[in-house]
This record gives C-alpha cells, sequence and structure tokens, in this order.
C-alpha cells in the first residue's frame, strides 16, 4: 500500500462550486496541522520559515475512485491537488524557487523584514547600487498603462525590488503573493484573453498590471516582450529613478536616504525579470519537490504521469525525477516495483506546437498560420497551456539522457552555463539506460475537456479549470493503454474558481467557441459517456 505520511493521499470529498473555496482552506488547515514539522521548509530552502511559504509543497494525491472505476484494467488514477497550495495553483513552488534565485543572485534585495525599520542604515548599504547614474533616462515616453503599473508597483516596494513577469495569470498570481510576504513590488503583463478573475486578483494583490493583445512570441507587444522591456526601462535604462527618488522615497521621510548629497538621484530599483518559461529554477523546484513527493506518496510505484504543459516546468522536472530513480534502481538492482520506466506523457491543447515536437521532432502547428487564427494564438478555450515554441524548460524534456545519479541537476547546471546537453551524457552508458524525458504526447480537444471539467464535478465532486481538465483526460487515455494495476498520476493545476467567466461560462463556450454544454442534449444517451467523449474502446 502506498505510504500516508506528511505527504498524504486522500480519497475525494463530494464538493460543488459553492463550497470549494472553503474546502481548499480547510485542506489548507489540515495539511498543515498534518505536517511533521508545521513551519517546515526543507533542507534547500531553509531561510524560509513560517508564513505563506511554509504552506507550499506536500499536496495530497487524490485517489480518483469513479474515473478509475471506468476501465476494466484495475489502474488507479490519482491528481496531485496543487491547487491546494495556498496560491490556489501549483505555480507557487516555481514562484517560490525563482524569487529566492533572484534574490541570491543579488538581482533582488533581500527580503523586507520589520528589523530593517530599526537599522535602515543597513536597509541603505544592501539595497542602494553602485552602478554610475550618467545612463538615467526619463520616462515621459512610456505608454500610459505600463506607466501606472510601474508606478503601483514603485509605491508598493519596501525594499526597492521589483519583480517583473510576463504570464497567464496563475504565475503572476503565485508572483504577486510572495513578493507581497517578502516585501517586493511587481508588474505582471498578460495577454488579453485571460479570465478577468485573474486580472482583479493580481490588482487587488497590489500588482502593477499591463494587458496586452495576445500575439506571436515573434511580435514585440507579445506579453513576455513587454515584461522584458519594463525590466530594461527599470534596471537597464534607469528610466525611473528619478521619479522613485522625487516622488516615492523623499516623501516617505527616509532621514538617511534624504541626507545624501548626489548631483543625480541615487540607483535604488532593483529589478528582476522572473522569465519563467527560460528560467531554469522553474524546472528545478518541481525535481527537488513535486516529483519526490509523488514518488514518495505511492512508494514509487508511479507507472505514468500525464499533464499539460505551459512553460514546461513541472512536466519535465516530475518526469525527470521519476525517471532517474527508475533507472537509480535499476543501476543498483534495487527491488524493482515497476518493470519498465515511467511513462511520461504530454497532453497539449489546440493550436499548440508541443504535440508535433514530440511526436514528430518539429514544433509546428497548422493554427498557427496568421490566416487561419481565431481567438487566439493557440487557437484554444484552455488557459495557461501550449506554446507555439520549445522554452529552455520544455527544451530539457525532449533530449535524449544517458542517466544515472544526480543526471538531472548536473544538467540542469549545464545548461545554466550554456553549454551543450550532451556535456553531460555518458558515451559509454548501456542504452537501456537511456532515454528521454517525454515520451509521447495527446492531444485533447476543447471539446473533451469541457466533458470531462463537467464528468469530474458530477461524479468525483471536483470543481477543476481547463486545465486540470486536459490532464484528467489524457490521464483516462493514457490509464486505458497501461497495464493491469498500473499507477497513473496527474494534475489538478487550479480550481474552477478562476475560470467562470471563460471556461465555466456556459454563455461563453457555446456561443463564443461554438462547444456544447454538456446537459444541454439531455436525449443523447452517449453525452454523458466519457469514455466515448474521449474515444476510448474497452
Amino acid at each position: 500500500m502506498p505510504s500516508n505520511n506528511s505527504s498524504f493521499i486522500i480519497a475525494p470529498l463530494a464538493v460543488g462550486s459553492a463550497v470549494a473555496a472553503v474546502s481548499v482552506f480547510a485542506a489548507l488547515i489540515f495539511r498543515r496541522r498534518s505536517r511533521t514539522c508545521s513551519n517546515g521548509p526543507s533542507s534547500n530552502d531553509a531561510v524560509i520559515i513560517g508564513g505563506y511559504q511554509s504552506l507550499i509543497g506536500d499536496t495530497p494525491l487524490l485517489y480518483l475512485p469513479h474515473i478509475s472505476s471506468l476501465l476494466p484494467n484495475n489502474v488507479k488514477i490519482y491528481v496531485k491537488m496543487e491547487c491546494l497550495n495556498p496560491g490556489g495553483t501549483g505555480k507557487d513552488r516555481a514562484a517560490r524557487s525563482m524569487i529566492l534565485c533572484a534574490e541570491e543572485k543579488g538581482e533582488l534585495p533581500p527580503p523586507y523584514k520589520a528589523s530593517m525599520i530599526a537599522n535602515k542604515a543597513d536597509s541603505k548599504i544592501t539595497n542602494i547600487s553602485d552602478a554610475p547614474n550618467a545612463a538615467v533616462k526619463d520616462h515621459s515616453n512610456i505608454p500610459d498603462d505600463i506607466h501606472a503599473a510601474i508606478v503601483t508597483a514603485l509605491k508598493n516596494t519596501k525594499t526597492h525590488g521589483i519583480l517583473i513577469e510576463g504570464t497567464s495569470g496563475s504565475t503572476g498570481i503565485s508572483l504577486a503573493s510572495l513578493a507581497c510576504t517578502r516585501g517586493h513590488g511587481i508588474i505582471v503583463a498578460m495577454p488579453d484573453d485571460q479570465s478577468n478573475q485573474k486580472k482583479e486578483f493580481l490588482e487587488k494583490l497590489g500588482c502593477g498590471v499591463v494587458v496586452v493583445k495576445n500575439c506571436s512570441i515573434s511580435n514585440p507587444g507579445h506579453y513576455v516582450n513587454v515584461a522584458r522591456r519594463i525590466w530594461e526601462w527599470l534596471n537597464v535604462e534607469r528610466r525611473y529613478d528619478e521619479y522613485y527618488w522625487e516622488s516615492v522615497v523623499k516623501p516617505a521621510g527616509d532621514e538617511i536616504l534624504n541626507g545624501q548629497n548626489n548631483s543625480s538621484p541615487p540607483r535604488l530599483i532593483r529589478a528582476a525579470f522572473m522569465n519563467q518559461f527560460e528560467n531554469l529554477a522553474n524546472v528545478t523546484s518541481h525535481y527537488t519537490s513535486t516529483g519526490p513527493e509523488i514518488y514518495s506518496q505511492l512508494d514509487g510505484k508511479v507507472d505514468a504521469f500525464i499533464m499539460s504543459a505551459g512553460t514546461g516546468g513541472t512536466l519535465v522536472g516530475v518526469g525527470a525525477y521519476l525517471k532517474e530513480r527508475f533507472f537509480e534502481n535499476l543501476q543498483q538492482k534495487h527491488r524493482m516495483l515497476s518493470q519498465s520506466p515511467p511513462r511520461i506523457v504530454l497532453v497539449d491543447p489546440p493550436g499548440s506546437s508541443l504535440f508535433n515536437k514530440i511526436k514528430f521532432g518539429v514544433a509546428y502547428a497548422s493554427q498557427q498560420s496568421e490566416r487561419k487564427l481565431r481567438r487566439h494564438r493557440y487557437d484554444t478555450l484552455a488557459e495557461g497551456i501550449g506554446l507555439d515554441r520549445v522554452t529552455a524548460n520544455f527544451g530539457l524534456g525532449c533530449e535524449m539522457i544517458s542517466w544515472e545519479k544526480n543526471t538531472f541537476a548536473k544538467l540542469i547546471n549545464e545548461t545554466s552555463s550554456d553549454q551543450n546537453y550532451e556535456q553531460i551524457s555518458n558515451n559509454n552508458a548501456s542504452s537501456t539506460l537511456q532515454s528521454k524525458i517525454i515520451d509521447d504526447a495527446l492531444s485533447i480537444s476543447d471539446q473533451q475537456a469541457v466533458h470531462m471539467a463537467h464528468h469530474l464535478l458530477r461524479h468525483e465532486g471536483l470543481f477543476v479549470g481547463s486545465s486540470s481538465a486536459m490532464n484528467v483526460a489524457g490521464a483516462l487515455i493514457v490509464a486505458s493503454q497501461m497495464p493491469e494495476g498500473s499507477n497513473i498520476v496527474t494534475v489538478v493545476c487550479d480550481g474552477g474558481q478562476r475560470h467562470t467567466s471563460r471556461f465555466w461560462n456556459r454563455d461563453f463556450v457555446v456561443n463564443e467557441w461554438g462547444l456544447k454544454w454538456p446537459g444541454d442534449y439531455v436525449t443523447d444517451p452517449l453525452e454523458h459517456d466519457i469514455l466515448h467523449q474521449l474515444g476510448i474502446k474497452v
């Protein structure tokens, strides 16, 4: 039987949308009380004690009895409940990792502490850069909406540090929540095809939000490129040094800082571009936490891990850990719970190029043709998943790797140093110890995701978002192909509460996207047959 320790497995509770938020809160309290160490930071980030950060990770693994019972091969389908992180999403893990990494490198100031008030001199020495002032430019030609977002972040920072990110929303929420606890300001650029709830939540967290039209990454107006440009204005061209000094710092009455005799404003602002798609602190967070948790929760018997990819951090990080442990046990001739390596399978939405990258080695999808584009770049109702390019995090999952102990950690270090993937490959290793992290890919339609979301709510009591519905749909398809008794794991990324204006909005789904709404066609005997909807024959 799988272990039932501080990282536990639970059976589902029958909860609907009306009690979903209460359930999340109750689960967080229960998790915190159930831990062997209530303020339990892991050894690699022991600087974090208590507070928001202490609730990140150790999420429960939930067995889905109804979904599992649909198949005759006695498989068990589990979901890692990442929606029970304090920010309501697994993005909390990557956000924490990226912020800690930026602080360690000096790209961000140290976190704000109450003791800094009593010793402003230390704050001054820590946070003022020695960079020359000659390059300062003004901000007069910066668009009004971006200027307003920058001003919001400058007024909210307590450390002079500013986080900047381009995100579809969930990563921004996690970064903003953590920024609040660490005293940094934050600016988020996000595409205009995301739910209103995400934007409103970000603004309530004190985030400066810039909404841009969705477009290809090759377009300078893409939300990631806009975020990078804001970082350049703040950190390279230093267009806001004078504004921050005259309009924020001086009015705050900081006597020590005001006592400086500068001919031009000091460089107080220290901005960091999180760059979640290319930042390997993202994938590292899942390799060092999410993967080990899943492995421990099932006592090492994980036969397949399936999920969609936004940055690719979770899929690749978890997949790398599971495969590394399998091949390590194989080399050391440990008792093997599975006779073959765990299958790592990508679930991809319509219009994303990642499916073709895994299947055929070419990152292209026909929907990316400009004349065929519908509502947004990836041509899907799902939010936060699918890409038209291969990122650094996802790219690690596409390389052939010769597995040995700590292989993936070495690969990350080599990649971070701009060296070739193959430099850490052991060319003399047996071919039986070589594999890619990602083995296969499935394409799931928006209609299939809608059907699965409603099926989960009716039969498992889970109110999930669009990417989570796609994940479970993919898990069920893979489960139907697995040997008897296999354990299949996927992820519930976030709850449906953030998707009520789009994915859980009947008018939007039916009228804007031309999809069927489950329940509208009560005379169709196949409407509630989820196996039929997914094309699974048993």
